[in-house]
This record gives structure tokens, sequence and C-alpha cells, in this order.
């Protein structure tokens, strides 16, 4: 049969829902020999400050560092990475994740094939204090009810501190369960679907997502979700913050 080019899919200037039938692999000089789905760029719709992508690893993989004044936050999806910083060496496993500030000289290496999710952003300093390095497990972070629902569960992976200027989050929804209201606000979304489905409001459309699925949202778009079918839902998700708009 014919596949007519039928897709989820969905471009528009200012939000995208990318499924996983549409990724394209690129490479990038940073990351050696992994395949590179570039999901989010300032190529997109009316321009993202961010860059977001899926890094699929092979055994013996080898990444360094971003280009220079770029700082760069990895989630392990799949697999395992060892991450050497400042002398010291980690191995991440499923759901750990590290923030690497910029000018932060570090090597990324797998063993085994591995698969990664990664945010990469621009450094906006803003005085004295700056970011350092930072590690975690999502599944071992407290979460928070959001606006006091506990069937929505908010869990932030980094510290919530001027010196960041962007977070990276992960909210989970109990099947059925909603954000309060439909948003809007001049930070930009980088968006992840870790787990479940659910139902996203981006301006005025409506979008299935499941599990694998990307979306990008722009400043001020009006954006809303609940979750579907019976399992919780849970989505990572990227936000600049902490910086006045006009610097």
């Amino acid at each position: 049969m014919k596949h007519l080019g039928l897709t989820r899919s969905r471009h528009r200037p200012d939000h995208a829902l990318i499924t996983p039938d549409t990724f394209v692999r690129t490479r990038l000089m940073e990351w050696g020999d992994a395949g590179i789905v570039l999901h989010v760029s300032p190529v997109i719709g009316t321009g993202a400050r961010f860059v977001q992508f899926t890094a699929e690893l092979k055994a013996g993989s080898r990444v360094q560092p971003p280009p220079a004044g770029t700082q760069r936050f990895v989630f392990v999806l799949e697999g395992s990475v060892s991450v050497t910083v400042n002398g010291e060496t980690r191995e991440l496993g499923e759901y750990d994740y590290v923030y690497l500030p910029a000018e932060t000289p570090h090597t990324l290496d797998s063993a085994a094939p591995a698969r990664l999710s990664v945010f990469e952003k621009p450094f906006q300093e803003a005085g004295a204090e700056l970011p350092t390095v930072h590690w975690g497990n999502e599944r071992q972070t407290a979460g928070t009810p959001f606006e006091g629902d506990d069937h929505l569960i908010a869990r932030r992976l980094l510290p919530d501190e001027l010196a960041f200027d962007f977070m990276v989050s992960t909210m989970s929804f109990a099947p059925g369960a909603s954000l309060p209201y439909t948003e809007v606000h001049y930070m930009e979304h980088g968006l992840l679907m870790l787990e479940g489905e659910g139902l996203y409001k981006l301006g005025e459309e409506y979008y299935q997502t499941v599990a694998g699925d990307v979306i990008w949202m722009g400043a001020h778009c009006p954006q809303w979700y609940a979750a579907l079918g019976r399992e919780w839902s849970k989505y990572l998700l990227y936000k600049d913050m902490n910086r006045h708009p006009l610097s």
C-alpha cells in the first residue's frame, strides 16, 4: 500500500508537532559518528533561541563540547553514557541527566548504543554568579503538585537559581488530568513526550500526542495539555527564564 504522505506532524509559525515517522538523521561535528535528529533550531517558525535534538550514539562514540559560549543539557533516554568533566567520570543510565555550563571541557563516551535527548543554548551572562555542573536522575527528583493539583506533578531538574538562564523539568499527568488553564507567555518551549499520551492545544489547534513526539512552542503561543488513556503521561520540558527579554 502506498504511504500517501500522511503524518501527524504539523508546522506553524508559532509552534510545531514533530512525530517520529518524519525524523531525518544527520551528523554534527562535535558528536562524531552519532546519528542526530535535529528537532528545534533557529530556523524553525519565528526562530528558536535554543537547539533541541535526539542523539543516537553507537558503541564507541565519543562526544566533544558544543561551540564556544554554548551550554548543554543531556538526558539519557536509553542505554548509558560515561560523562567526564572536571576530572570526574560518571556513568549515566536511563533518566539520568547532566547540565554542562558553557566553556566546560568534557567528553561523553558510549560503550554500547545509547539514545540521548539534548538541549543546547548560548549562555546569557547576567552578573558575577555563573551556573555550575549539575547531575541528577529524574525518577529520584522530588516532585510537587502543580497549582496544588496532586494529579499533576512537576519536577525541576535544574536548580531554581538566577545564574541559570533556562530550566528543564518534567510534567507528569494522571489519566484525565490537565493544565488548569491555557498559558500564554514570552518564554518558548521545547518538549519531548516521554511516556503515555495526551491532547495538546497549540494556538487554536488540538493535536494527539504520544511518547516520542517533539513539540516546539514559540513565544506567546497559547498552550494547554490534557492526559488521555489509562496510564500517567510525562513530558520533558525546556523553557528559557531569568533573563530580561531585551538582553
